[in-house]
Formats: structure tokens, sequence, C-alpha cells
């Protein structure tokens, strides 16, 4: 029996790697089960939830706040709002799935223009005139518009809110609102009786530290020494006291200044004075001490 010509191998090689295609595309239809959603998008319904298991606010003490116990804004509400999107084919039997899946789940967390604040959730979404999809051209997408019901954050200048405090240093205070949203309090809006306590570190006592973290990174892994620097980093730091001495930690409750938005992350700018107000001499050298 003659043996097969390259150029018969060649045409059999071919043949098997088109069966194998075939079969790659068959697997990834559209008919196959869904995977689950990217890891950063679990991460944001996760934050999402974070901030919906503290509802609803309580007007609890916050001691340690110069502008008393006043009763936290309400900064919640619902919005709707109208959006012209595409449908992909995939979705053409489920069309409510792929408008969520696509359009509306992405926007959990982040600020949205048209709400004028931070999604947390969509609430209801329907389609308007769902006869009257509209095809373009040769595009298989198919277009229609909908509204969506959005529950949304939407603070505003002069809201009180309260903030965990998770850092503070000569310059500012940095806070957590729901342990999600980022604030800060600069220093200029902190009351002139506060005085800012840093932490004093016998210089003997550091080098014998530092000593000891090296020996410890040796014998641990790398991964363990540097939890320990960052530790060291931010105990260093110090911390702020109120015109009684008190140490300034845990909640704290604030005035919004102003609100940052750049993209879709958000960020508020706080006060602990009344709005407008700002400390003076604050550049002088030794001042806040």
């Amino acid at each position: 029996m003659a043996e097969p010509s390259i150029h018969e191998k060649k045409s059999k090689k071919r043949k098997r790697r088109s069966e194998t295609g075939k079969e790659s595309a068959a697997q990834e239809s559209p008919s196959a089960p869904q995977k689950s959603p990217p890891q950063a998008q679990r991460r944001k319904q996760s934050a999402a939830q974070t901030v919906l298991s503290q509802l609803p606010l309580t007007a609890s003490v916050i001691p340690t706040s110069p502008l008393g116990n006043p009763t936290p804004s309400q900064c919640f509400c619902i919005v709707k709002s109208s959006m012209y999107i595409s449908i992909a084919p995939m979705y053409s039997l489920a069309p409510l799935q792929g408008i969520r899946l696509q359009h509306l789940d992405p926007l959990t967390m982040t600020y949205y223009s048209p709400v004028s604040g931070i999604v947390l959730a969509c609430l209801h979404v329907s389609i308007d005139e769902a006869d009257s999809a509209k095809v373009a051209g040769d595009s298989p997408f198919a277009f229609v518009w909908i509204t969506a019901e959005f529950l949304v954050w939407r603070p505003k200048r002069g809201s009180i809110l309260q903030g965990r405090i998770n850092l503070q240093s000569r310059s500012h205070i940095g806070l957590l609102i729901f342990d999600v949203f980022n604030a800060s309090i600069t220093r200029d809006k902190i009351p002139a009786t506060w005085k800012f306590i840093e932490n004093v570190i016998d210089e003997d006592a550091a080098l014998e530290a530092s000593a000891d973290d090296e020996t410890n990174g040796e014998a641990n892994g790398d991964a363990e020494a540097l939890d320990e620097e960052e530790d060291g980093e931010s105990k260093s730091l110090g911390y702020w006291v109120n015109e009684n001495g008190k140490k300034i930690e845990g909640k704290l409750t604030f005035i919004a200044e102003s609100l940052e938005v750049s993209g879709k992350v958000f960020s508020v700018q706080g006060s602990l004075l009344k709005l407008g107000d700002v400390k003076e001499d604050l550049t002088a050298p030794g001042s806040g001490k």
C-alpha cells in the first residue's frame, strides 16, 4: 500500500483543524450557560449591599463632632431615567435580562450624570413600546428606549454626613462614608481649637524595631515584613484632639462642602465649620501644634 503523499497529509490536518474549530464554536454559542459576572462587578455589587445594609440612618450620638448631634441628611432618592440602548442578538428572547447585564448592572456604585448621583441599585426597568424595536441596516442589534428607576445616593452642598475615620494627618482627616465612599476634611476646615498630635518615636527604639523587622522579614517572608512597615508608617502619622484634649477617632459628623466627580469616581470634601468659614494663619510655621 502506497504511503500518503505530503499534500494528502496536509489536507487531513486542515480537515481536523476545521472540525475542531466547529466544535469550539458550538460550545461558545449563545445557548451555552452564561458566565458569572466579572470580579470587578461582584465587588461593586458587594459595596452597594454594604451601603444598603446600613439603611435607614439613625441620629446616633457622635461626641467628637463640633457640630453637635445633628440628624444625618437623607441623601437617598429614587430617580427615573430614560435610556436608548441596544439589545444583543443573544438576548432577543430575554431582552430585560440583557438590558440589566449589559447596561444597568455596570452603573452600580458609579456616578451617573443623568441622575446626578451614585447608583446603588436599579429597582425597575421597562421597555417603552416593546413592539417597536429598531434594527439599523445590517446590524444584528435591536435598539429600544427603556425607562429605569434607580436608587441613588445624591448628597449636596450643606448635607450632614457621617463617616468613619480611616486616616489622620497634619493636612487632613480621611473618612469612609458607609465604609465605601471617600471623604476628606482638609486642615482649613478643621476647628482652630483642635490640635494635631504627632506620634513621637524614640530613635533608639525605632532603630531596634527596624532591625527586628529585617530579621522577621528574612525569617517569615517579605509579605509580613511589608505589612509591618505599612503598620508602622500609619501609626507614625499621629491624631487630632479637640479643645478638651479628647482624641478624635471612630465616627465623625461633618458638613458636605463640595462634591468632586472625576469620570465615574465620586468623592466628598467635608467641613467641621460652618459653610464658608475658613481658619486663618494655617500656613504659619508651627500652626496646628
